[in-house]
C-alpha cells in the first residue's frame, strides 16, 4: 500500500526540556584547561540550582500526527533558555529526524494494516436493488 510521506506542514512539533542524567562534572567541557572546565561546570550547576532547566538538559523534539509520534533527542545541552536552544542550530535537524521517525512509524502501521486487507471477488449485483 502506497502513501505519501508526511511533511512539517502536516504535523505538530513539541520541544521538551528534560533533566539530563549525565553529570555536569567531566562532561560539560573538555577545553584542556581543568580550571576553565571547573569554572564553566560551576556556572552550569549554579544556573541549574537557580531554576534554569535549560542549563544542563536533554532536549526531546516530538512530531505528532493523528496519534502517531516520532522523536529525536539531544543530550548534554547547555543553554540559557529555550529561545537560545531554538536559535542554536540543532532544531531544524531534530525536527527532520523526528519527522522521519514519525513517517517510519506510519509506514510500518500502514503495512501492517495492509496485510489485513482482503480483496473480495467482484460481485456485479452489489448495490442493485
Amino acid at each position: 500500500m502506497k502513501h505519501r510521506a508526511l511533511t512539517e506542514a502536516d504535523v505538530k512539533f513539541e520541544i521538551t526540556c528534560m533533566p539530563e542524567d549525565t553529570p555536569v562534572r567531566g562532561n560539560a567541557l573538555d577545553s584542556g584547561d581543568p580550571a576553565e572546565d571547573r569554572k564553566i561546570e560551576d556556572e552550569i550547576i549554579s544556573d541549574l540550582d537557580n531554576g534554569n532547566e535549560w542549563a544542563w538538559c536533554c532536549v526531546r523534539v516530538r512530531a505528532t500526527w493523528k496519534g502517531f509520534t516520532g522523536e529525536d533527542y539531544l543530550g548534554g545541552c547547555c543553554y540559557g533558555s529555550r529561545a537560545e536552544f531554538e536559535a542554536g542550530g540543532y532544531l531544524p535537524d531534530m525536527k527532520a529526524q523526528a519527522l522521519a521517525d514519525l513517517n517510519a512509524s506510519v509506514a510500518r502501521t500502514a503495512e501492517e494494516i495492509g496485510s489485513l486487507l482482503v480483496t473480495l471477488p467482484f460481485d456485479p449485483t452489489a448495490g442493485q436493488g
